[in-house]
């Protein structure tokens, strides 16, 4: 079966290779041929993107010009249709979905001239937290979709399972998908080229529901004309026919170029990564490896007409005829008349021969057309299931009974950080289970093959990519037998929630720390009431001593400590942020030169400091006196780090443009412009532990008298003041770095200019 399905694919590789060979071959003929240029206009059906690759493909590489038409593409939009547009006249040609069938049964002259998607993009989708996974789950919710009849497959996959309009409450479609990502409604059709991405890039997981799970398959972006344009303009609809699906080709073979055409030569409100998104997703609905780029089944219409009878939009007897367009619709009659001689002589001879073969013949036959149905059925099913593992948004693992991976989807692949064919035949446990959890993830999985564990067994591992990341996986198990019930293998389902934990800990963490502020500036309040009664006390008394007395001595020692005791306190308030210091616009790049000048003359010469400063950088909105303090505290700690055989102390100021991507894992951080300070240092470093604590206030690894273990929680209580971000990466014998972002002052910021003012007041 394997080796005719790659017969099959071949012969069909080399029929579209010399089809559009010929197809090429006449369209230079004709455009030596033509005389003038016809201008006629293209109706998109929505807005400029890579939905409709091939016609911009045929257009800017002149298929179009060469077969003498002068086409110019028309962006579609809220309101604007396809087959109002061509009905008017405004445009001979145009791209619309399958409803075209139930306006050709109200009138309108429209015939199809080629399905370009050979499966239909429109979908449910539904936010995947909300935990709803099938049409069941809809019911009584809400569900958006476009008026009337036009989200036609998905109303009849809802009549499929048996709900009906009553069991779940229709919305009217807004076009604005944030009514999704906000629970205003519960699902939205939508295309799956498209949506699921704009919610990811959001930060929301999707969940789709395709009507082709339910037995509906419609076709999808119909190229259409009019019975008038066929009559009038037969050759010019054949051109047009013919350019256009040599566009597609083309952009199917050359999407990225085509991705760079639409960025620079059209209006498109997507990104790069987005339009490859696109890109990728219409490829596995037209199938172009599979099936000829604009094929068209009668009897897929037929299925459609069906579809549509259920919902009562159309008579069983409405008949098809002149829909479908075909090229010799217009009978060539002379030629008919040769054909007929020719085939007279053919049937007498014909007859002949068949008398003598047709009852071998007639059993042989209708054995192949049953072998062939099978082939094609098996084919259709594997095709469909390969669809289902490319689109699935979890990692899909199938291990034999030795533990051996024997089928693996996309997302595994991208999760792992792995090729597929470097994959396969591998063992799982030694190539991607950590040593650590090894041993208990395959008493797991042996108790599985055993059959010790009956129905899905759900577990939680960590994995360890290719490039030795480490992910934290939930994953659903489930044992596969085959047709004597004997387990051949585990199919694993498995989520990543690696993203999740790291912002779980993080919350964990800012949480620990807003803990301990609190309680340090409760402390600091009392400890600074007893300091005043003390120092005030003390100096009423120095006030009555000579200046030899011996008490006004310890006196004296009285008020030094008395004044260090305040030194600590206020470091105490500014941890716990229950200080008010000015802030004002201040310029970054003079703050690290002023403070790196004191850092200098105090450095001992074994350790070199390199300071990197950018020519330009943001102002930022701060109090400098605690700016300087971080810095000085930062590089303190860095040359403690040094001490004896030294090393370098690095110090760069940059601007950093921080983006969607790097907000994601750091809740802390908004996009925008920052001031970014690092500094770096060669020295001892930091084991894991000690990273985990080292933004706790009084927690120090230094000998007793070399620091209090403040320094670090005070400079995280400053950038935190300051709605910045401070990270810091280390590894025992190799160094440290801390990474520091200050928000760039924006003059439109509330908060800054309430600021302003109270200084300006003061």
């Amino acid at each position: 079966m394997i080796t005719h399905l790659k017969y099959m694919r071949l012969l069909q590789s080399s029929q579209s290779a010399i089809r559009y060979t010929l197809i090429a071959l006449m369209l230079i003929f004709s455009c030596s041929a033509a005389n003038a240029s016809d201008k006629i206009f293209l109706q998109l059906a929505w807005k400029h993107q890579f939905q409709f690759a091939g016609y911009y493909a045929a257009l800017h590489k002149g298929y179009y010009r060469r077969v003498g038409l002068d086409v110019s593409i028309v962006e579609g939009g809220v309101g604007k249709f396809a087959r109002e547009e061509v009905l008017n006249g405004r445009a001979q040609y145009g791209v619309a979905g399958a409803e075209l069938l139930l306006h050709r049964k109200d009138g309108a002259p429209f015939v199809v001239l080629a399905p370009v998607f050979q499966h239909s993009p429109s979908i449910l989708l539904v936010r995947k937290d909300s935990g709803i996974i099938n049409l069941q789950g809809l019911i009584d919710k809400k569900v958006m979709l476009l008026p009337g009849y036009k989200d036609a497959d998905i109303l009849v996959a809802f009549l499929n399972e048996g709900i009906s309009p009553d069991n779940y409450q229709r919305l009217d479609q807004s076009y604005n998908l944030e009514d999704l990502i906000k629970k205003r409604t519960d699902a939205v059709s939508a295309y799956v080229t498209n949506e699921p991405w704009q919610m990811q890039q959001k930060g929301v997981a999707p969940m789709v529901i395709s009507p082709m799970v339910y037995g509906v398959d419609f076709y999808s972006d119909c190229l259409f004309t009019t019975e008038n344009e066929i009559e009038h303009h037969p050759n010019r609809v054949q051109k047009f026919l013919q350019a256009s699906l040599l566009g597609w080709e083309y952009a199917m073979d050359h999407p990225q170029e085509i991705i760079d055409l639409l960025v620079e030569r059209y209006t498109v409100n997507k990104t790069k990564e987005h339009l490859q998104y696109e890109a990728r997703e219409i490829r596995k609905i037209m199938m172009p490896d599979l099936v000829e780029i604009g094929h068209m089944n009668p009897g897929r219409w037929q299925h459609i007409k069906q579809t549509y009878e259920k919902l009562g939009l159309i008579d069983a007897d409405f008949s098809l005829d002149g829909f479908l367009y075909s090229p010799h619709d217009k009978p060539d009659y002379k030629q008919i008349k040769q054909i007929v001689f020719v085939a007279m002589g053919v049937v007498a001879l014909f007859a002949v021969c068949s008398m003598v073969l047709f009852l071998f013949n007639r059993k042989l036959a209708a054995e192949v057309k049953k072998r062939k149905q099978a082939q094609k059925e098996i084919a259709r099913q594997k095709e469909r299931a390969e669809q289902y593992l490319r689109v699935a948004t979890v990692m899909l693992v199938s291990l034999d009974v030795d533990g051996k991976v024997n089928m693996v989807n996309e997302k595994a692949c991208a999760i792992l950080e792995c090729a597929k064919e470097d994959i396969i035949g591998r063992d799982w446990f030694d190539m991607f289970v950590p040593k650590s959890v090894r041993h208990d993830v395959q008493g797991m999985f042996k108790n599985m093959i055993n059959g010790n564990i009956r129905g899905p067994e759900y577990y939680e591992n960590e994995i360890m990519t290719s490039k030795g990341e480490i992910k934290y996986i939930a994953w659903h198990n489930t044992t596969v037998r085959d047709d004597h019930g004997k387990i051949v293998s585990v199919l694993c389902s498995g989520e990543d929630l690696s993203e999740k934990r790291k912002l779980q800990d993080q919350l964990t963490q800012s949480q620990k720390m807003e803990s301990i502020g609190s309680l340090a500036g409760g402390i600091a309040h009392e400890f600074n009431n007893i300091l005043t009664i003390i120092i005030i006390n003390n100096e009423m008394n120095m006030r009555e001593l000579s200046e030899l007395s011996p008490a006004r001595r310890r006196a004296k020692r009285i008020e030094v400590a008395g004044m260090r005791g305040r030194d600590v306190v206020k470091q105490l308030l500014t941890f716990s942020r229950q200080d008010t210091p000015t802030q004002q616009i201040t310029d970054m790049r003079s703050l690290v030169q002023g403070a790196m000048e004191l850092i200098r003359s105090s450095t001992p010469t074994n350790i070199e400091i390199q300071l990197d400063i950018a020519k330009k950088i943001y102002p930022i909105f701060a109090n400098g006196t605690q700016i300087n303090q971080v810095i000085i505290n930062l590089c303190r700690n860095a040359i403690d780090a040094m001490p004896d055989i030294g090393g370098v102390l690095r110090v760069e100021l940059l601007n950093e443009i921080v983006e969607d991507s790097f907000v994601r894992p750091h809740p802390s951080l908004e996009p925008g412009n920052y001031a970014k300070l690092v500094v770096n240092d060669n020295g001892t470093g930091m084991d894991e532990k000690t990273l985990e604590r080292v933004f706790e206030p009084y927690y120090t690894t230094k000998p007793i008298g070399k620091g209090t273990g403040i320094g670090l929680a005070i400079v995280h209580g400053i950038i935190k003041r300051h709605k910045g971000f401070i990270d810091v990466h280390s590894q025992l014998g190799r160094g440290t770095t801390f990474t520091l972002f200050f928000p760039a002052y924006e003059a439109s910021r509330p908060e800054q200019e309430n600021q302003e003012q109270k200084t300006a007041r003061t």
